[in-house]
């Protein structure tokens, strides 16, 4: 009998880390579409849309028009938790826009 694995969400959210290391390394405003292609593993279009208007709310992502679609790009406050991410895991990476 073989063994299945089962993937459970835990595996596979997004974090907000992850999105924010995205959007600081691509230097521009990206769709939410584009940034679903860079996460790791599975997402719904929609949970990665939910997450980016979240991530916004919160001031670490800021929403611009981009031939008629939604962007979204790291704010300052963004680039501020990014720091703290790096730090927390040890990395002492300068963090610029």
């Amino acid at each position: 009998m073989s063994k299945q694995t089962v993937i459970t969400h835990l595996q596979i959210a997004m974090t907000k880390r992850e999105v924010l290391e995205i959007l600081f390394e691509s230097g521009r405003p990206l769709t939410p579409d584009a940034v679903c292609r860079q996460l790791r593993g599975f997402h719904f279009r929609s949970s990665v849309y939910s997450y980016l208007f979240r991530l916004h709310k919160q001031g670490l992502l800021l929403r611009a028009p981009l031939y008629g679609r939604v962007a979204y790009q790291i704010s300052e406050r963004g680039i501020e938790r990014l720091r703290f991410f790096r730090f927390q895991e040890g990395q002492q990476t300068e963090v610029r826009p």
